[in-house]
């Protein structure tokens, strides 16, 4: 086992690499009464082109979004009435990369591991049962489509990689779902849901030597045979427009978004972290509620609470999203346009602002570091070295206004940009 220490913070994480591949992290917390489990797959709803020996497979749209419906879906049991017994709180989720899945409890944290890993690494599919699972799956991509925001959100992603899996909403779509056969579900999951693809993450009331330990029994009793190794295949085809999207929708304002879609390289491991870390700084530098632009475009009229922004930063692919409700949607998209085009001008002039926005960011790292859900929310074992939220802090600490501005400069001189607009129908 494996320790990283982070002596500033007095914290310490526990690694092991498992015989079958298996990566498990556990970062005590002292004092904390709960403890969190992440089981996290490294496979997401981009991950539907692949080759094998050589050969491309093309898989439907919503395919790990339908996996993780199904891993609950057993035989004779109900994996959340087992979860339930033992006192636990379960959960999953899919992301672009990533399937998270997780519990918290108070007690029997032994018990519950071996719940969490078990249904994930014993599934049962059957063709009744996936047939069956297209008809809630079905509801839940209606239900989104009727929300405003959900199709915003994902109708730009859409236009900023078109012809690419990034282009389709992560639950598929109705025509891409009923298209996913017991043959697909089975391949995907051969590929892509194996302990090397794995990593296990453990924090709160937890005692690292006793959980791996745990973790070991558990998984000496399966087997895992070795199969053929999926190549990933993402491809995301250059766009060269900018002009604005209209879309009609029932809805009582309309709303305004513009997608940011960077094509300069990210850096890698520890760099990485560093360029995220500082374009979302610099976002809040200019887009906070703090900021001088937004209390500017908020006395306008132009913008208001609604307002929000997000910088994704994935495996293959990052972009930034700013949207908000809006009676002016065409003065929105220039007003934030405008700004977006100033900032490398007007950033090597922000010395204290951008000091004082590290020491608001540290302070929001701090007070995450009181939760359970935010320190593995924070969590990512798929980096080239694990990622925790002290890693954030210190290379937020060591973040300079110069190595912000080259960041940002590379990420907006080469960016490709997509307003979108959602108003009323007409």
């Amino acid at each position: 086992m494996k320790t990283i220490d982070y002596a500033a913070f007095n914290e310490q994480l526990f690694v092991e690499k498992l015989a079958n591949g298996l990566t498990v992290y556990v970062q005590p917390k002292s004092g904390f009464q709960k403890a969190i489990a992440t089981l996290g797959v490294n496979y997401g709803s981009i991950d539907t082109q692949f080759t094998v020996d050589g050969k491309l497979f093309e898989q439907p749209a919503g395919i790990a979004h339908f996996i993780e419906h199904k891993m609950f879906d057993k035989k004779d049991y109900d994996v959340f009435e087992l979860f339930n017994r033992t006192g636990a709180a379960a959960n999953a989720y899919t992301s672009f990369t990533k399937t998270n899945y997780l519990f918290s409890t108070t007690e029997d944290l032994k018990a519950n591991l071996d719940i969490l890993l078990d249904f994930v690494q014993i599934p049962y599919f059957t063709k009744e049962k996936v047939e069956r699972e297209k008809g809630i799956i079905d509801q839940e991509i209606n239900m989104y489509l009727n929300d405003p925001d959900n199709r915003l959100y994902f109708q730009t992603i859409h236009d900023l990689y078109p012809n690419s899996p990034l282009a389709e909403d992560i639950a598929g779509t109705v025509a891409s779902v009923d298209q996913i056969t017991l043959p697909d579900i089975e391949q995907a999951y051969q590929l892509f849901y194996r302990p090397e693809n794995m990593t296990l993450f453990i924090t709160g009331k937890v005692v690292p030597e006793q959980a791996i330990a745990w973790v070991k029994e558990n998984q000496q009793q399966k087997s895992f045979p070795k199969g053929p190794t999926a190549k990933r295949m993402l491809r995301l085809p250059p766009i060269d427009h900018n002009d604005i999207h209209f879309h009609q929708m029932a809805i009582s304002r309309p709303k305004a978004a513009i997608g940011i879609r960077g094509n300069d390289v990210c850096p890698h491991g520890r760099d990485g972290l560093a360029y995220e870390i500082a374009i979302s700084l610099v976002m809040d530098l200019f887009f906070s509620e703090t900021a001088e632009d937004y209390t500017r475009l908020y006395q306008e009229g132009v913008l208001d609470d609604s307002f929000s922004w997000e910088f994704e930063n994935e495996r293959g692919f990052h972009f930034a999203l700013l949207s908000g409700d809006t009676n002016q949607p065409e003065e929105f998209i220039n007003q934030i346009l405008t700004i977006m085009h100033q900032i490398p001008e007007r950033l090597p002039e922000m010395h204290s602002a951008f000091a004082l926005q590290k020491k608001e960011l540290l302070g929001n790292y701090i007070e995450m570091m009181d939760s359970e859900e935010a320190i593995s929310g924070q969590f990512d074992g798929f980096t080239e070295a694990p990622s925790t939220i002290y890693d954030e802090v210190a290379v937020l600490n060591s973040l300079t206004l110069q190595q912000a501005l080259a960041f940002v400069t590379d990420y907006l001189e080469t960016a490709s940009i997509q307003p979108e607009i959602i108003q009323e129908n007409r």
